[in-house]
């Protein structure tokens, strides 16, 4: 087998999340309930803050059982309309997502090997992409161009985006058709059992895990063996031509 191209997923593969989750959705939430209440969008703030993340907890229910992405912007339109809110607040939703992940945006971290490895791959031919299964994709390509991933990565694609989650085989396929290149002449690579490798062998490709910040979720799914186990991203240019 001969790799020709990489689909990388981002978190914890490419950059890293550093923060506590419950306490950065809380945290964005009442930036975003405030910043409704400066644009005199009236509201029970903590109603809404309750609302809106309940929305989210659910959505990413029915996401990981339907592998079918449910988007920040789905949840705050049901928020908007559950809580009676003055039609004014639509047109402002795209906005309004903006101020709830500007904390999530400062708790991302790129990894220290990810853009030197990046950089010794594409000077040695591979195509390179990436699809991260995400609820918005503007902030997915925020944090591309944050971490200057922008020239290495093409094309950069979210379930977001595209609506479907991985492990579908889709997304891969998509890319590899963008390519024009054959399935079985990609790796996949990324922390996450179910979604990064069961999705590449879905697609017909190679799966490397990288296990520096596995997903926890992987105790639960060992049975999905990966093509190449490596224990970080700098370890991947060794291990390509052993495929």
């Amino acid at each position: 087998m001969t790799i020709k191209g990489i689909i990388f997923d981002l978190g914890s593969t490419l950059i890293r999340f550093s923060g506590d989750w419950k306490i950065t959705d809380q945290t964005g939430a009442e930036a975003m309930s405030n910043w409704f209440k400066k644009k005199r969008i009236k509201h029970d703030q903590k109603a809404f803050v309750d609302a809106f993340l309940s929305e989210r907890a659910a959505g990413f229910v029915v996401a990981q059982q339907t592998d079918m992405e449910v988007t920040t912007t789905a949840s705050l339109e049901k928020t908007i309309k559950k809580m009676n809110m003055s039609d004014q607040a639509v047109p402002l939703i795209s906005d309004a997502i903006k101020i709830y992940l500007e904390a999530e945006s400062k708790s991302w971290f790129c990894y220290d090997d990810t853009i030197p490895t990046l950089k010794m791959l594409k000077r040695q031919g591979y195509f390179m992409g990436l699809y991260s299964n995400a609820m918005d994709d503007p902030f997915v390509q925020r944090l591309v161009n944050q971490y200057r991933l922008r020239p290495l990565l093409s094309p950069t694609f979210s379930s977001a985006g595209l609506g479907w989650r991985k492990p579908k085989a889709e997304p891969f396929q998509l890319i590899a058709e963008r390519w024009e290149i054959p399935t079985n002449e990609i790796v996949v690579v990324g922390d996450n059992l179910r979604t990064d490798i069961l999705g590449a062998q879905n697609a017909g490709m190679a799966g490397i895990l990288i296990t520096k910040n596995e997903a926890a979720s992987n105790v639960d799914y060992r049975h999905i063996k990966p093509t190449i186990t490596i224990p970080s991203l700098a370890t991947l240019p060794g291990v390509l031509g052993k495929l």
